[in-house]
């Protein structure tokens, strides 16, 4: 009855930080596209590696007070998803993971073969649309049927190729 889900980028969450550390609205955090690495993703991750362990500690710390004297802090969970992230990274993190490696969940799922084509030459920024429509041109002739994923900077980027392409 009392769950609350906040959904927020990690921009946020870091502001929440700064004016509580310890993060004490939450009781679990869950880091979702960990492998999306950003500059917020990874000093985010940083200091949940400092607050983890700490809440932990003031947890245990608390339990041998006397009640009148315990406030309501408890551990923070934290799962990190990813579908790609190197887990590796993440398991030897002593400092997040003092005590002992964390459990791992690792969902199997279908994978399909991936050829991955690129230019040899990075296009100046104002003709990178082009390039794109140009190289998608290509696979489409040359290679039997199947799905293009072009990666690109930004929503007016995808709406200008997606219109070029129609």
């Amino acid at each position: 009855p009392n769950t609350r889900i906040k959904f927020m980028t990690d921009g946020i969450l870091l502001r929440e930080i700064e004016s509580d550390f310890l993060l004490n609205k939450y009781s679990v955090i869950i880091v979702d596209e960990a492998h999306e690495r950003s500059l917020n993703t990874d000093i985010l991750l940083g200091l949940l590696s400092r607050i983890v362990p700490l809440r932990r500690e003031l947890f245990e710390e608390e339990k041998s007070l006397p009640k009148s004297e315990k406030s309501v802090i408890s551990p923070l969970k934290l799962l990190i998803m990813s579908a790609t992230l190197r887990v590796s990274d993440f398991v030897s993190n002593k400092r997040m993971f003092p005590r002992r490696q964390p459990r791992i969940i690792s969902v199997d799922a279908r994978q399909y073969p991936v050829t991955v084509r690129w230019n040899k030459a990075t296009p100046p920024e104002n003709e990178v649309i082009d390039a794109a429509f140009k190289k998608i041109c290509k696979i489409h002739k040359e290679l039997p049927p199947g799905g293009i994923l072009v990666f690109l900077t930004g929503q007016a980027e995808i709406e200008l190729l997606c219109k070029k392409l129609h």
